[in-house]
């Protein structure tokens, strides 16, 4: 149920765009009828009883009864705008009552001033006003005999008009919990629908970054070796072939790695299966093989008790070797490089560095520029640092530490 809906239920909240329906505490078949329809059934069910009384209790059928029934139609019109001005709605049935004791509206008037009434000094000051000013309450101060028989009809009299206010401000009440527990509610949805939100967007961000390291590195791979085969295949067909062994093998894991990708994204969030395996420190030796088949003078140094940490350890790690790795080849052609893994007691620390660029190579694979922000994000989500920057010989460094643990 929409809150501006339930919120109509009370007096002067009504939006321009608000169908005029009955809806909070009342039944589903009700919330479905205009409003205007039930006040009108009411205003018209309070002057037929209206009317019934007032001819029965005038059998002459004179002057005065007709006043009467006039009277009795203008207070029941009234009722019309009892939940927009209750309080003047009220005033006016003490009002009519006053001309006609037959009118029956004074109940209804009652309810409705406590059920759609806003602030309580009027409420309760209409009331006490609905009390002093009737027909019963005035005859017996114009022939008070004693303080016991006006004491007793105060007494009746409060009895009879607070019931239906109590009955109204029990319904105003519960109309206002139920708003406030809808309330509750949505906002638990909208938080709920901000979580998932945001789970998506983590989750994009993660599968992005996944394929920038992996299969970036990979189409790195395979620009390199065909820019080699261009080269060599007059020269040495022999290297050409290998050239062109890499490329496939290089270009069947790429697709492998995007399929995956491709199935994560489109498989059922009830799906239990587990992710594809991600690549760990042990495949280390043949990301930098690898990176060698392409024509990269890349070494490994690994220092320390190697053991086995934590997965998102590891990952972050081989993501970073890779990262920079593939910014040797798109940057430095014919530089070295050395990967260094230096394994201590408390964290990792993983150094990258290359020479400067052969002379006259030219940069030929394109650079989106968020290769290290991604590598940068990883790190810290892994809750450790990186760090970046040219060497004084015209190479670069990547260096980063991470916790063992």
């Amino acid at each position: 149920m929409a809150m501006r809906s339930l919120i109509a239920n009370f007096p002067g909240k009504l939006a321009p765009d608000e169908q005029p329906n009955f809806v909070g505490t009342r039944p589903a078949w009700l919330a479905r009828v205009p409003r205007w329809v039930i006040l009108a059934v009411i205003s018209g069910f309070v002057f037929l009883l209206s009317v019934w009384s007032t001819v029965l209790n005038n059998p002459a059928h004179d002057l005065e009864m007709w006043w009467q029934l006039g009277a009795g139609l203008v207070g029941s019109l009234a009722l019309l705008g009892m939940r927009r001005f209750p309080v003047t709605v009220a005033l006016a049935a003490t009002v009519t009552h006053l001309a006609t004791p037959f009118y029956m509206g004074g109940f209804v008037a009652q309810y409705a001033l406590g059920a759609y009434g806003r602030k309580r000094w009027q409420i309760w000051g209409t009331a006490a006003v609905s009390i002093v000013a009737s027909r019963s309450f005035l005859r017996e101060v114009a022939t008070f005999s004693n303080i016991g028989n006006f004491a007793t009809l105060v007494v009746m009299m409060s009895l009879l008009n607070l019931f239906p206010l109590v009955v109204g401000l029990y319904m105003a009440g519960r109309r206002a919990r139920l708003a406030h527990w809808v309330e509750r509610a949505e906002r638990a949805e909208r938080e709920q629908a901000l979580i998932a939100e945001r789970t998506r967007a983590e989750e994009r961000a993660r599968i992005a970054r996944e394929m920038h390291d992996s299969i970036a590195h990979q189409v790195s791979l395979v620009v390199v070796h065909a820019g080699a085969l261009e080269l060599l295949a007059e020269r040495d067909p022999a290297k050409a072939a290998q050239a062109a062994a890499t490329i496939q093998d290089v270009g069947r894991g790429a697709l492998n790695e995007l399929r995956q990708m491709i199935g994560v994204l489109r498989s059922d969030p009830s799906d239990q299966r587990p992710e594809p395996p991600q690549p760990t420190l042990q495949d280390v030796e043949a990301l930098v093989s690898a990176s060698s088949d392409a024509g990269l003078a890349a070494e490994l140094r690994i220092d320390g008790d190697r053991r086995r940490l934590p997965d998102h350890v590891e990952r972050a790690a081989y993501r970073v070797i890779q990262e920079a790795l593939t910014n040797v080849h798109k940057h430095a052609g014919g530089s070295h490089a050395s990967v260094a893994l230096s394994y201590r007691p408390e964290n990792l620390e993983i150094s990258v560095r290359n020479s400067r660029p052969a002379e006259g190579f030219q940069r030929s694979l394109p650079s989106g520029g968020q290769g290290l922000i991604g590598l940068a994000e990883r790190v810290q989500l892994a809750g450790g640092d990186i760090d970046s920057g040219p060497l004084p010989d015209g190479g670069f460094r990547v260096t980063a530490t991470l916790p063992a643990s």
